[in-house]
């Protein structure tokens, strides 16, 4: 049982009808959602598209779920390093993987949905803040929250994704974070990558933070004390 997420909808409820409402925010990827299936979808279809029988074998048996960050490291977990053939997989799936038509292979973590929706119907405003970008990913990102069963296009709902690939994610979410102060009361933040953990206890020092134990980029910085480590949404 998760202390930190029933002290969070605790602090929903009984802000509820305060003038300033609680806000919680939560990045997608490795957050929310596990876009585990997302790669292993894609790297399937490049096996086939090179017929390449050694790696389709490699592959039935790779896990769906909690991947390493680095294609060369998910790769490598089945046995493939041929150098190649890993460059040319990662030219492949780079060019699938952050479009809206993938997105529908995303699996939410364990719990995600109903406490989202638990805090939601219990009167919080809800802020997807993804580094996923408006041109190549919105359609599929807002398809993929509204099939899953999450509030979106709702009053007190805001789906916030970047305006570009090219603008760096710690950046973007540095700068919309003043936005987030105009929307009520933030009191919960939920993210995957202890930069942007550290960023958001940095400016929001009266709400929980939270880090989903999952995976996150090469090289992070330390995680600042008081942050709330989890594995997933269950409760």
């Amino acid at each position: 049982m998760s202390k930190v997420l029933h002290h969070i909808l605790d602090r929903v409820v009984s802000n509820r009808g305060a003038s300033r409402p609680a806000v919680l925010i939560f990045d997608l990827d490795h957050t929310l959602f596990d876009n585990g299936p997302r790669t292993a979808e894609i790297l399937t279809e490049f096996a086939e598209s090179v017929d390449d029988l050694e790696l389709r074998g490699r592959l039935v048996g790779m896990r769906r779920h909690n991947l390493p960050y680095l294609l060369r490291e998910i790769l490598a977990e089945v046995g493939e390093v041929r150098d190649e053939l890993v460059h040319a997989a990662t030219k492949f799936w780079f060019h699938r993987f952050f479009t809206d038509a993938y997105q529908r292979f995303d699996e939410p973590l364990p719990g995600a949905c109903l406490f989202v929706n638990d805090c939601f119907s219990a009167g919080a405003t809800i802020v997807y803040l993804t580094g996923r970008d408006v041109p190549k990913m919105l359609l599929g990102t807002t398809e993929s929250l509204r099939r899953h069963g999450f509030p979106v296009g709702l009053a007190r709902t805001h789906l916030v994704l970047k305006p570009d690939f090219e603008t760096p994610d710690y950046d973007f979410k540095r700068d919309v974070l003043e936005h987030m102060v105009t929307l009520g009361e933030v009191v919960g933040c939920f993210e995957n990558e202890p930069g942007n953990c550290n960023l958001f206890q940095s400016r929001f020092p009266g709400a929980a933070t939270v880090l989903l134990e999952t995976t996150f980029a090469p090289n992070p910085p330390p995680l600042d004390p008081g942050i709330v480590r989890i594995p997933d949404f269950r409760r």
